[in-house]
């Protein structure tokens, strides 16, 4: 959760140079050098078996390619402060989501704290967009439906491959388009034009954000619960208005406050519930 928590702030530096589909792009082929590194040092690189492909790709598409690409189109608009308690839908996409694929029967308390956490979340959106949701939040809702499938997918097939592996072979199948469409849009980047820090953010969203923050989330899904551990997600607006605050000087609302402490509470009672 920590690794993930700096993303916002890390596309909300990127975009500024490079747009939403360079930043795509760019995390895929980080990540699947990664991993590829993984599977030939560990000696795993044997084909995946027939039933795994499907989950491995489902995995792969929401978490390197929907979730960073909705991302990164509703932070050109909105600041990462804005994203950070929109994030706080995450858990609830995928306690639904393990719900219908997996048959996980968290509790009637866990529904009742992850309702509460996501009521918390869409009156947040609500008030800052001035009374109506903006394209923004449609953005970040598509954002955090990608990463539930991703999520539950790769929490299921990482329970049999391993966290490491299931999320090496997702990459790899995805690497080889990235590749091809990122050296096309290689002329489109004024190299020189690019700051600094825009280049240590996109290093960041591939190899931490994109890969060895993975490594650590798939295996605790695989091991508590995807339904139950998907919560801890729910820390995630924390961490990131603390980031927002402190590299990028935005300003935290008290409605953003209140919002981001009663989706801490909604975590705390989930991760208390039994599946």
């Amino acid at each position: 959760m920590l690794g993930f928590s700096g993303t916002l702030v890390a596309t909300r530096i990127a975009v500024v140079d490079f747009t939403p589909l360079d930043i795509t792009l760019a995390r895929i082929v980080m990540a699947g050098l990664l991993g590829a590194a993984f599977l030939i040092l560990t000696r795993q690189a044997q084909r995946p078996k027939r039933q795994h492909l499907l989950p491995l790709l489902l995995m792969g598409l929401g978490l390197a390619v929907g979730y960073p690409f909705f991302l990164a189109m509703a932070l050109e608009t909105v600041p990462a402060v804005h994203g950070a308690v929109v994030t706080g839908l995450a858990p609830a996409a995928t306690a639904i989501i393990a719900v219908l694929r997996t048959g996980e029967r968290p509790p009637l308390l866990f529904w009742i704290a992850c309702a509460t956490g996501f009521c918390a979340v869409l009156y947040f959106a609500y008030n800052e967009g001035g009374g109506h949701l903006s394209l923004a939040d449609g953005w970040l809702f598509l954002g955090m439906l990608s990463l539930g499938i991703a999520y539950v997918e790769g929490g299921r097939v990482s329970r049999e491959m391993g966290g490491t592996a299931a999320l090496s072979w997702a990459m790899a199948f995805l690497t080889p388009l990235a590749t091809v469409l990122l050296v096309g849009r290689l002329g489109e980047i004024s190299m020189v034009s690019v700051a600094p820090e825009s280049w240590v953010s996109l290093a960041y969203l591939g190899a931490v954000s994109m890969f060895l923050a993975s490594v650590f989330w798939y295996r605790g899904l695989a091991l508590g619960g995807i339904a139950r551990i998907g919560q801890i997600n729910l820390l995630l607006p924390l961490a990131a208005l603390g980031w927002s605050a402190l590299l990028l000087s935005e300003e935290i609302t008290r409605t953003a406050a209140v919002c981001a402490l009663i989706v801490l509470a909604s975590m705390l009672v989930c991760l208390k519930s039994r599946t």
